[in-house]
């Protein structure tokens, strides 16, 4: 009877955080592809014009940054995330729920920390810019920071979820 009370069901995903992080994928999905542009165009003018291109370089390893932290979002909020559940799937579920619990109350004291860490390095990294191309740097840092806010949040969903005995995983 109360291993009953503790199965899960599909929770539905938020439409607001689904419309957010399906938008940030496609965001990342245009800069992989620019990445692929950009690495092609400078390996065709170092070979072809022996000429190298700083700011596609640069450009390139910013992309990439954001790639990860625009797709993380994204993939939390499915489940998709990694995630190692080999000894999660092994215990009763009153004590697979808790450690569920424990594990998204983690990321929501990650995701706090970092913001607070990114809020303090924002309210400096105005003042500094990027080698190549001369951009501030809070224009790199605040989406990651953003990122970390879209984190949290999903994070106290997933946990409501398993609360309500729901499956957080879509």
């Amino acid at each position: 009877m109360a291993d009953q009370d503790l199965s899960f069901q599909p929770a539905p995903l938020p439409r607001a955080l689904d419309l957010i992080t399906r938008g940030l994928l496609s965001l990342a999905v245009v800069l992989m592809l620019l990445i692929v542009v950009l690495i092609v165009a400078q390996i065709a003018a170092r070979n072809l014009w022996n000429q190298g291109l700083p700011r596609a370089e640069e450009v390139s390893r910013l992309a990439g940054v954001l790639c990860v932290y625009l797709t993380a979002p994204y993939l939390a909020l499915r489940g998709q995330h990694v995630a190692v559940d080999v000894f999660v799937d092994l215990m009763p579920r009153l004590t697979q729920k808790i450690s569920l619990m424990l594990a998204e109350l983690s990321v929501f004291v990650f995701s706090a920390l970092i913001i607070w860490g990114g809020y303090l390095y924002l309210l400096r990294a105005w003042k500094f810019r990027t080698p190549a191309l001369g951009m501030q740097n809070i224009w790199l840092y605040a989406p990651v920071v953003f990122s970390f806010v879209l984190l949290g949040v999903i994070a106290l969903w997933r946990l409501s979820a398993i609360v309500k005995n729901q499956e957080p995983a879509a």
